[in-house]
């Protein structure tokens, strides 16, 4: 079986220990007896702790090394967690001959650098292992699941660093996959306020986003409602008085949550969606005529700056609803088309969002210029391949996971691509049965 080099120094390593320590036994014992037997010659006098000495220096630093390999200083929990993993992925990667064998000394091989790098060194959930590129090795850590090599964590995604020298492979903990129970509204508020600013949702464990438009899609049974609910309970919530404009078609819980937090103003059914919806609009034009000095004065700001609370339309069953407007003449639904694409395009500077949720997605269900700029897109449960092509991308990778639900997949700028989208865990808000 060939051997790495560093397998090949530790057994060079620990001979010389071994060797150390026998011949430490062997002049402190039986060599004085011998030096009092023998009287032909004159043995010479051995310091048998020389080599005690020796055999001790030598642990030293194979344990200092140790340490420094496996970041000793963050913990013995830590290191050997680290230790373990790092060896689990360095075998199977050898077993899997990605080593570079030298022409002349193919007894011995070089296994690329890697380094783990936890998003939390406490609880280690989650994090990033980094493994050195080379030409030889490039295809085959492009194509390379690493999942197998992980007890206990699972890989999500992988891409190049920003100079190629690393593949980068995002990965969390079996953990994860455990749903958060919470019992209260009081509870959600806690644990939400621990990474979500003012302007800020905690959507599960692992993620916080700003708040930007959404698209959000569940079929019957996925958890939409209650994760709907959640993020509703979050804005009023906090200290800064967010606007919610709320549409529910079905009147169902959440046009009954709706009524609670935000009253009837600015709730709406089937009925008077058109209405509200125009409403909506009305006010970012006010927005925007109450932003434009500061704007003058603070160029590349948003809302946020000037601390103005957000304005946030949700459209429940926007499919159901926008399949109603057939009735309505084909100016009218133009109409109606137009102000959503003005407040997609135009309401994030100004703090004025828009939030649609559907139970299916595709060109008929919701207008391409709007899905668009639908940058937060969330699905919930199981969906057809179709609605995952059009809400993400025409080639998106679905994580081989069996969504329930509260469980699914995201997408945002910076922690995860359409291509690539995230996996999602909601948590299970149990007061809201």
């Amino acid at each position: 079986m060939k051997r790495t080099y560093r397998m090949q120094r530790g057994y060079v390593s620990f001979s010389i220990v071994a060797v150390c320590l026998v011949l430490w036994v062997f002049f402190y014992k039986p060599y004085p007896l011998l030096v009092q037997k023998i009287t032909l010659i004159q043995l010479p006098r051995v310091e048998s702790s020389i080599f005690l000495i020796l055999a001790a220096l030598m642990l030293f630093g194979i344990l200092v090394c140790w340490a420094v390999r496996n970041k000793l200083w963050f913990g013995i929990s830590y290191s050997l967690q680290y230790y373990l993993l790092v060896k689990r992925i360095r075998r199977h990667i050898k077993d899997a001959r990605f080593e570079d064998e030298r022409e002349l000394d193919n007894r011995f091989v070089i296994l690329p650098k890697i380094n783990i790098i936890f998003d939390d060194n406490r609880t280690r959930k989650s994090g990033k292992i980094f493994i050195r590129n080379s030409i030889k090795f490039d295809k085959k850590l492009e194509s390379m699941r690493i999942d197998s090599a992980l007890s206990g964590y699972v890989c999500e995604r992988n891409y190049l660093s920003t100079d190629r020298d690393y593949y980068i492979f995002e990965f969390y903990s079996n953990e994860v996959e455990q749903q958060l129970e919470i019992k209260s509204a009081n509870d959600l508020i806690v644990w939400a306020s621990k990474t979500a600013k003012e302007y800020d949702l905690r959507i599960d464990e692992r993620t916080t986003v700003p708040f930007h438009h959404m698209g959000l899609v569940g079929q019957t049974g996925s958890g939409k409602s209650f994760f709907i609910q959640m993020l509703c309970e979050q804005i009023v919530s906090k200290q800064v008085q967010h606007e919610l404009y709320i549409v529910d078609p079905k009147r169902s819980d959440v046009y009954q949550m709706a009524e609670r937090f935000v009253g009837k103003q600015r709730t709406a059914d089937k009925a008077n969606a058109v209405e509200l919806i125009k409403n909506f609009h009305q006010r970012m034009a006010e927005r925007q005529n109450e932003l434009q000095s500061y704007f003058r004065l603070n160029r590349n700001k948003t809302y946020k700056e000037a601390g103005l609370p957000a304005l946030i339309l949700l459209i429940d069953e926007f499919g159901a609803l926008r399949d109603s407007w057939k009735t309505l003449s084909k100016k009218e639904r133009d109409e109606i088309d137009s102000v959503l694409a003005d407040v997609a395009f135009m309401g994030r500077q100004l703090g004025c969002i828009l939030w649609i949720a559907t139970q299916q997605m595709n060109a008929q269900t919701m207008p391409t210029a709007i899905r668009e700029q639908l940058v937060l897109k969330i699905a919930l449960g199981d969906s057809d391949e179709q609605t995952y092509r059009t809400l993400f991308a025409s080639g998106v990778n679905i994580p081989p996971v069996r969504f329930s639900a509260g469980k699914g997949i995201f997408s945002y700028p910076s922690l995860a691509n359409v291509e690539n989208p995230r996996l999602l865990i909601v948590p299970y808000c149990s007061f809201m049965n």
